[in-house]
């Protein structure tokens, strides 16, 4: 753990302030206002969390310590479960919808204070991505240029399609448990019946192509600052 925390100590002090700076400013509003209600970001700050440490256990902890054989049969339920949870963390973008409770006076504050959560929520999914993309690398799962691509981007579609049906039609990750055949229904519909669904598609392509772009954005900034 020690030595963990030696080697990321830039990235994780950098979320650990991303999340006391969040925190800081939900404490502020609930200390002046006695109002609780923003409470819910606490929760989905949480969840937004998971993936990072998901992979951040699997790509220092594991494969270092495993052969490439085995990393690469127990990378099969890892990328599973790490692909239900990671929609948790650009999903607090959507939570920008709870500004219109706002009054007029504290607009301005609320939309900060969820950008805040909603920027942690994103380094961290973002982060967690390119974890999880080099422990694929490392173990030889995905190596040429144009995989790897495809693979980032397909990832951040799925994300927009996991943040669609959290959103929109209230499914959980843990629902793929609870009610499998119903969520695998509607989310075959959205595919089968595009025109049907022009909603779903018009949440889901723009913020596939905003995670698409602000993904590389954050690529080309960590390559840079690691020079």
């Amino acid at each position: 753990m020690k030595t963990l925390l030696l080697n990321r100590y830039s990235e994780i002090s950098n979320l650990l302030l991303l999340s006391i700076l969040s925190m800081l400013f939900l404490a502020v509003r609930m200390k002046i206002t006695h109002d609780f209600y923003m409470l819910f970001l606490v929760w989905n700050l949480f969840l937004a969390l998971l993936p990072y440490f998901l992979s951040l256990w699997f790509t220092s902890s594991i494969i270092p310590h495993m052969s490439i054989k085995k990393a690469r049969l127990l990378s099969v339920p890892v990328l599973g479960l790490w692909l239900l949870v990671l929609p948790n963390a650009p999903y607090i973008i959507t939570d920008l919808i709870h500004i219109k409770h706002a009054s007029g006076s504290w607009m301005i504050y609320d939309s900060i204070l969820i950008s805040c959560f909603a920027i942690t929520g994103c380094w961290a999914g973002f982060k967690s991505l390119q974890q999880m993309i080099q422990g694929l690398i490392s173990i030889q799962l995905i190596h040429k240029n144009y995989i790897i691509k495809t693979a980032e981007y397909g990832v951040l579609f799925l994300c927009a399609l996991g943040i669609y049906l959290g959103r929109d039609l209230r499914w959980n990750s843990w629902d793929i448990i609870q009610h499998p055949d119903q969520l695998f229904i509607d989310t075959f519909a959205i595919f089968i019946h595009p025109l049907s669904h022009q909603t779903a598609w018009l949440q889901i392509l723009p913020m596939s192509i905003f995670l698409m772009v602000f993904y590389r954005l954050f690529v080309n900034y960590e390559t840079k600052s690691s020079l």
